[in-house]
């Protein structure tokens, strides 16, 4: 069964919640946020928005407390990079000063998200998002002052693309304070546009804003693709408080007639539950369904994490893992090779003693030549259980070095692979490795490298890949 995931989202006017198991809408709310609490994304009232927070926590029945957090497109950039393919752990520093270059801002202010669209022939396409790091870390310090754990974060615009049932469209939200418009071209958000809206604007004059940008934002695509533009064919597709409008939103239509129509949940169909309220949800709940679900298609191929890294749990190395585990095994060493010392030497004292009065009986006794032997091998037959304990104190001293150099082989390739510990046992026949990876080429690189690399195990299994959780979670049997 799907677990439940949690959606929050926070603009200007409201905060609304989603809780979803799968495509199941479960749980859900909206709390009004009064003028000044969060300005253009960025939370001004942190203790008071973080109680809006609660009472719809309380008012929803939610108990979960990791969420999925959305934040408003307002004042972010969105640019297509086109980079010479790199190796992993060199295109992050490329993309920060492409970014830099192409975009002409300073990046102390910002936080970039980008994601690896395609790297062929040479080239990687690289989607990347810029946004404020005032907004991100204010929403981020409300949730805390909340008891919420983010786990992952997105940007209203991407949301809504993400709920497309067609890789091409126009896509239009409205709601008190802000527009945004999203032009999709094969299955990519290439044109995001999010407006600040004047309070006292009209409905007539806000529907005709809309209409100009939208028709700016077709042009400008189109322009950028003379070879496949959007045509009339294209829908528009609308959400937010201008869902339930009919005769404004046939407005948008123009005069060609372009098809307009609502955009359609991906989410079962519930009684009480208006999907066009909770979009941007809609689209963070999707995250996660669009990994895990068997044969789910996404219209929209952009799907990271915009969390920050700082921001972001970090899974315990196998270092931490086994920190206890390896304490209580070095006590339990250091203790045995203590007992064994104590014990050879008290058995030495008693050796010395007893040599001591065999040597003062042969004194006294002018005890023979064969007596002599004969006591000599008592002796010998009594220093045996020494040597045994030193052959044991030997044998786990070589035991602990051993199995100290296994385990920082498994540590040590799991850190080279980005692959993530969450167990490892030992027994008779090896180690039992339980962990997670983002990808099932990592557990492989895992694989490979304790097999053939390491030289300390000969055979490394296998047994089982699952999905679930953040990626994949596996588990693993080395043995010899």
């Amino acid at each position: 069964m799907a677990k439940q995931q949690v959606s929050l989202y926070i603009d200007d006017s409201s905060i609304s919640v989603l809780a979803t198991r799968g495509r199941q809408p479960e749980k859900w709310g909206v709390v009004a946020l009064d003028r000044g609490l969060v300005k253009e994304g960025v939370v001004q009232d942190q203790q008071t928005v973080a109680a809006k927070i609660k009472e719809l926590w309380r008012s929803s029945r939610i108990l979960r407390r990791k969420v999925t957090v959305g934040v408003s497109g307002l004042n972010c950039l969105y640019q297509m990079l086109l980079l010479p393919e790199l190796p992993e752990n060199l295109r992050g520093e490329a993309i920060s000063r492409e970014a830099a270059h192409s975009l002409g801002i300073p990046l102390e202010g910002v936080y970039l998200s980008w994601q690896v669209l395609s790297a062929e022939h040479g080239q990687m396409k690289v989607y990347l998002t810029v946004m404020p790091k005032d907004k991100v870390d204010s929403v981020v310090s409300t949730l805390k002052l909340a008891g919420l754990r983010p786990m992952a974060m997105d940007v209203k615009p991407l949301c809504l693309a993400r709920m497309s049932n067609e890789p091409r469209a126009v896509i239009a939200d409205t709601c008190q304070d802000s527009m945004d418009i999203v032009v999709l071209g094969e299955g990519i958000p290439e044109v995001v546009r999010s407006l600040q809206v004047a309070p006292d604007m009209t409905p007539s004059e806000r529907i005709a804003v809309l209409r100009s940008e939208l028709e700016r934002s077709v042009s400008f695509y189109n322009a950028a693709h003379m070879d496949k533009p959007i045509d009339l064919t294209v829908p528009i597709l609308v959400s937010g408080d201008l869902a339930g409008q009919e005769s404004e939103k046939a407005s948008l239509a123009g005069p060609r007639e372009r098809p307009v129509r609502n955009l359609e949940s991906p989410l079962v169909e519930l009684e009480g539950f208006d999907p066009g309220k909770y979009a941007t949800c809609i689209g963070l709940a999707l995250k996660e369904v669009l990994l895990t679900e068997p044969g789910a298609v996404a219209y929209s191929v952009v799907n990271f994490n915009a969390l920050p890294e700082i921001y972001q749990t970090r899974k315990k190395p196998l270092s931490e893992v086994l920190w206890v585990p390896t304490v209580l095994v070095g006590v339990v060493i250091i203790g045995m090779g203590i007992w064994g010392i104590v014990y050879l030497k008290a058995g030495n004292a008693s050796l010395e003693e007893q040599q001591q009065n065999i040597n003062e009986a042969i004194t006294q006794q002018a005890v023979t030549q064969n007596d002599l032997t004969a006591l000599e091998g008592q002796v010998t037959t009594a220093e045996a259980p020494a040597a045994g304990l030193q052959s044991l104190l030997n044998s786990l001293d070589d035991s602990r070095d051993l199995l100290k150099e296994d385990l920082d082989t498994v540590y040590d390739y799991a850190a080279e692979t980005g692959v993530s510990l969450d167990s490892v046992s030992s027994g008779s026949k090896g180690f039992a490795v339980t962990g997670s990876a983002d990808t099932e080429d990592q557990i492989l690189k895992y694989y490979g490298r304790l097999l053939y690399d390491s030289g300390r195990f000969q055979t490394v299994m296998i047994t089982s890949i699952t999905t679930g959780g953040e990626g994949l979670q596996f588990s693993m049997v080395l043995s010899g």
